[in-house]
């Protein structure tokens, strides 16, 4: 990224936090501003929810780990920060897109950047991974325009395309506002599950336009149709990729006239068209202010099914009521978690995490190959939506999955924390059969205990040669519920195979040939999707989840692990040492950034020294969380970067999230209440007594009145009527968490 751009995107970043809160959102005239802009008011948990975080990059030097590499941009969140509703069907967001030609895999993988200044349109479904960008609809005032132009390219070489202004562009859940200024329109937002609601306040005009442009998408279109039905009505559909989507848009004005465009040729006056690329428009004669609606169903079935979503979803043409009933959704999930306290930044922090956490339905459990924040989710959505969510799902639970672990694991945390509708002997001969024969690494590892390198469609051997072992793991405990003595012992021995890949002459899980010999790599180096996947030996070397006693002991005993894990956290990351955009937001040699390392920080609690796990995790959550658009260092792959911060922030993470156990450090709030639901339902309180940003440390605590002497609780100890008390102290309190034996 340039210097001159660095330099605007700190300058669009001066808004301090208050203000945000102070202004949100921004809307035209008509808009009612909600309870946050109020100053008088008592603000709600929805009210707190930034989605602009995470959406331009966390610049500071000494987090990056010597990014951005030549030629690309510096990684963000990925996040959209558009409109939608808890479970939206899909995909479907509203949301802003500013290009899709970034370089570097997920560079722009939202479509969507804060720093970019532009924005070239507003598509109804947004994801993280560069796919799923469809359905373009633009505003715009003057001749019709058929391409969006390049956003590195001069404002005079752009089609439709809009400079924005950073100050009026404001986010929040279930809505999203941004004023263009290239042709003065305020444009807003609004969704259901499955349909769109487009507010956009134009200037005095005789060429008020609504595009429509059904090749600018991401993956590019194939085929696609229009239709003007009538004078309020446009419809049709888009095949992008693998989806086909079909959309039926309605305005609340007739249009002073319409058309459609093939192959860049404007073809006024004409009602349809089909073929890529096209688009169609509708053109207004507006007055100064006025506002123009259209609403949007949209469906991945039928023309049909997209007509009937938005008749049942958007009956009406009010937009404050489809808003409202959005932020009454999100309400009730935010409010499952209420915290006191804090400061007003952590709050934002607080909820916003909570927000992306649990948006929708490729955050659950189907996506999260590996995620230590599971007990926050089951807090966040309820027993009964992952009761819903997981029935009749026995057979799409495997193993040897992207990081070699699969996704057998999370059936069993289910279990092991009170889910009685979870049938693991119906998943267990899957499970069984594919660590006996399948796996992406399965062959080798089976052959030789570890998977060598130059194996074939296997780059990331070291990830998968450590993930198998945790999936053996796993397969471990599933008979040992069941009762199958043999087939526990058998793989129970087997997932010791991670100590076949340490080399103890160097002190790291390195790469071994199939033949016993080593092959060497610098530790420091971080890799992509060679050897150690997005990541380093050192970040590695705690891959262990699972057997944290022979993980010790393998690292030299108690002390030897503690000087390990203080190497890893304040060994500087080397100037010449290769960097990745996947391994940023580093302390020291550890990566908050990416997935798979993130329970690296409590592992002080396993070797009698909690009081480290307490300062570290603090440090990262005012470090590296943020309350404006930079505040994730990585990409939030779907809830997982925010789901940490949530669940730390209320004391607790999983190290190993099958068994049910919740590992503590210091939490972020005075009190958090955690609303159960079930056949009791009642309420769990956290409270931190004289916590603050200088009094982080445990002095002592409670468990629903008995004392905890041991940094660890399980999810069972999470009642109704239950209350978890810490007393906070600015010093450590060498003696308290030491009392339980290493190990689980």
């Amino acid at each position: 990224m340039p210097t001159t751009r660095i330099s605007c995107l700190f300058a669009v970043l001066t808004i301090t936090t208050t203000a945000w809160l102070q202004t949100q959102p921004a809307c035209a005239a008509g808009s009612p501003a909600p309870a946050a802009s109020r100053k008088s008011a008592q603000l709600r948990p929805v009210d707190y929810v930034n989605p602009l975080i995470g959406t331009a990059p966390l610049a500071d030097k000494e987090t990056l780990g010597n990014m951005p590499a030549p030629g690309e941009q510096l990684y963000t969140g990925t996040v959209n920060p558009g409109a939608l509703v808890p479970d939206p069907n899909g995909r479907l967001m509203l949301g802003p897109v500013s290009s899709y030609d970034g370089r570097g895999g997920h560079m722009r993988g939202s479509g969507y950047r804060y720093e970019d200044g532009s924005i070239m349109g507003f598509t109804h479904f947004n994801a993280e991974y560069s796919r799923d960008n469809n359905l373009l609809f633009m505003p715009t005032v003057g001749a019709i325009k058929t391409s969006a132009g390049k956003w590195s390219s001069p404002p005079s070489e752009w089609g439709y395309r809009s400079l924005k202004d950073t100050q009026r562009e404001k986010a929040s859940a279930g809505y999203y506002t941004v004023f263009l200024t290239t042709c003065g329109i305020q444009a807003e937002l609004t969704a259901t599950k499955n349909c769109g609601f487009h507010r956009y306040t134009f200037p005095a005009s005789q060429q008020a336009n609504v595009l429509i442009d059904l090749a600018n998408c991401r993956p590019g279109a194939t085929d696609a149709a229009v239709t003007v039905v009538d004078k309020r009505t446009i419809e049709g559909f888009q095949l992008s990729g693998r989806n086909k989507i079909y959309f039926r848009a309605m305005f609340n004005k007739d249009f002073a006239s319409s058309g459609t465009w093939k192959d860049g040729v404007v073809l006024p006056d004409t009602s349809s068209t089909n073929g890529s690329p096209i688009g169609a428009y509708a053109t207004f004669n507006t007055a100064a202010g006025e506002t123009i609606l259209v609403k949007v169903g949209t469906s991945k079935t039928s023309q049909a099914d997209a007509a009937n979503n938005l008749a049942q979803e958007i009956p009406g043409m009010d937009f404050d009521v489809v808003h409202q009933e959005a932020v009454s959704l999100w309400s009730t999930i935010l409010d499952h978690i209420v915290v006191e306290g804090g400061t007003e930044a952590d709050r934002i922090n607080f909820y916003s995490s909570m927000y992306r956490m649990a948006a929708g339905p490729q955050y659950g459990p189907l996506w999260m190959d590996f995620c230590g924040s599971w007990g926050a989710i089951i807090f966040a959505r309820g027993s009964d939506w992952f009761g819903k969510r997981t029935a009749n799902l026995s057979g799409s639970w495997g193993g040897g999955g992207y990081w070699g672990i699969g996704t057998a694991w999370a059936p069993l945390g289910m279990y092991n924390r009170g889910f009685t509708n979870v049938n693991l002997g119906e998943t267990y001969p899957k499970i069984r059969e594919q660590a006996m024969t399948g796996g992406t690494g399965g062959a080798p590892y089976r052959q030789y205990g570890y998977v060598p390198p130059g194996t074939d469609r296997v780059p990331a051997f070291m990830n998968q040669s450590l993930g198998l072992a945790f999936d053996d793991y796993v397969v471990a405990q599933y008979a040992k519920i069941l009762g199958k003595s043999d087939d526990y012992d058998y793989f129970l021995e087997r997932s010791r195979n991670y100590k076949k890949v340490y080399n103890s002459s160097v002190g790291f899980f390195m790469p071994r040939n199939a033949d016993g010999s080593w092959k060497l790599v610098d530790p420091i180096d971080v890799h992509a999707e060679d050897i150690y996947r997005e990541g380093n030996a050192w970040n590695y070397l705690f891959y262990v989840m699972h057997d944290m006693p022979g993980l010790i002991e393998l690292l030299g005993g108690t002390n030897g692990f503690i000087a390990r894990l203080d190497e890893l956290f304040t060994t500087p990351f080397p100037p010449k040492a290769i960097g990745l955009r996947d391994c940023t937001g580093l302390i020291g040699l550890y990566s908050q950034a990416n997935e798979h390392y993130r329970h690296i920080p409590y592992l002080y609690n396993y070797v009698r020294q909690p009081w480290k796990t307490q300062a570290m995790v603090r440090k990262i959550q005012k470090l590296l969380y943020r309350p404006d658009p930079t505040g994730m260092c990585g990409m939030d792959d779907h809830g997982m970067l925010t789901g940490w911060f949530v669940s730390s922030a209320m004391g607790f993470y999983h190290v190993d999230p099958t068994t049910g156990d919740c590992d503590v450090n210091s939490p972020l709030f005075p009190r958090v209440t955690i609303k159960l639901d079930g056949p009791a339902p009642g309420k769990f309180v956290i409270e931190a007594h004289n916590v603050s940003d200088t009094n982080i440390y445990i002095q002592s605590a409670t468990l629903n009145g008995k004392p905890l002497n041991v940094p660890k609780f399980h999810h069972f100890d999470v009642v109704p009527g239950g209350i978890l008390v810490f007393e906070m102290g600015p010093t450590p309190n060498y003696n308290w968490g030491i009392g339980k034996p290493t190990g689980k």
